[in-house]
């Protein structure tokens, strides 16, 4: 049986260091089940639940990329059961009453909670999930590996997912960070031929240095007619340029030259959240025909299909691991700029 109280990060006030509280075991409701956290993952979204982007009320317990063990199941849970490794996508509930959750599509809820931006997430000893919310993890994936999958992974494959490129047809991903790197991999595990474009070298080559490496890699500082020679040289396609690009970055330069290397009647997908919003020519999207879709992240179907792919083909995450104790250095790392990959929590 659980102990009554464990250890978390809660944030008590907006904007101040990452610390550890000690706070009372939450009880799972009938259709929730209570997991023991093995893992949960730092994502710049969690900066923006700890500035007050959310209006989050206080405390709360931060992560939105927790994985586990089911320790207890609510009554009216099924299909799963204590022992069961599981990962949590990051919502908490949903309001079952908007057009959206009527017609099947709950991560587009008019009045969702979220793990840990608008709610309790996963930076703590225990969790409850909602069990729609839950994927089963193979018994040989690390819980490490699992929670960046969680909302990394679910974002970067739910925009290429919408992108809607036949198979065998080209993907740009645009931005090699913690979305960026899974999803050159996914989309080349997925039948495409991809590009990997970043403004760092460095990025370039880690990606290049993978089992499953793009066809191509694209420095965001070269010019345009040099990056779609390159692009061109490994696509079949009669126009010049790729078939989607899907667009993790915020950075304000990278919706132009996305736009650049687009093809005609082409795909963007945005899953970036530019502070200023996005700025583009208007010769690139309307002479070209170019498409944008926003993406918010897959649904539990497609993170379970996710979580198989990623264990099928035995992808890579680039992992910096961290100790709740070390949360504020964590995030302090993360700011600076230093960090590449994917900053996960592993609970002791």
């Amino acid at each position: 049986m659980a102990p009554a109280t464990m250890k978390a990060i809660q944030i008590q006030q907006y904007n101040e260091p990452y610390h550890i509280s000690d706070v009372p075991i939450p009880k799972p409701k009938p259709h929730q089940v209570l997991v023991r956290i093995q893992a949960a993952g730092f994502c710049h979204t969690d900066l923006m639940a700890l500035n007050n982007e959310f209006n989050t009320k206080l405390p709360f317990i931060g992560s939105h990329e927790p994985a586990g063990i089911i320790e207890e199941v609510g009554s009216e849970v099924t299909g799963f059961q204590r022992g069961d490794r599981v990962g949590c996508i990051n919502f908490d509930s949903v309001c079952g009453k908007c057009a959206d959750c009527k017609a099947g599509l709950p991560i587009y809820c008019d009045a969702p909670l979220m793990k840990g931006i608008t709610t309790d997430g996963g930076w703590a000893e225990y969790m409850v999930a909602d069990a729609r919310f839950l994927v089963k993890l193979p018994d040989d994936m690390e819980f490490k590996v699992a929670a960046p999958l969680m909302c990394a992974g679910i974002s970067i494959y739910g925009g290429i997912v919408r992108a809607d490129v036949p198979k065998g047809g080209s993907v740009g991903i645009v931005g090699i960070g913690g979305l960026g790197h899974l999803g050159t991999q996914i989309a080349k595990c997925m039948g495409y031929k991809v590009a990997a474009i970043d403004v760092k070298q460095s990025a370039l080559d880690a990606v290049a240095s993978y089992e499953h490496y793009p066809d191509v890699l694209i420095l965001a500082t070269d010019t345009v007619e040099k990056s779609l020679e390159k692009i061109d040289g490994v696509t079949s396609s009669e126009y010049s340029g790729l078939d989607a690009t899907v667009l993790a970055t915020d950075h304000p330069a990278a919706f132009e030259l996305a736009a650049a290397l687009t093809r005609k009647h082409g795909t963007m997908v945005l899953l970036g959240q530019p502070e200023k919003g996005i700025t583009m020519s208007y010769q690139t999207v309307i002479y070209k025909d170019i498409k944008l879709v926003g993406s918010l992240v897959a649904d539990t179907a497609q993170a379970q299909e996710l979580v198989e792919l990623f264990h099928r083909n035995r992808l890579h995450v680039e992992i910096t691991e961290w100790k709740m104790e070390e949360a504020e250095q964590m995030r302090q790392w993360y700011c600076s700029g230093a960090s590449s990959g994917k900053n996960v929590i592993v609970m002791d």
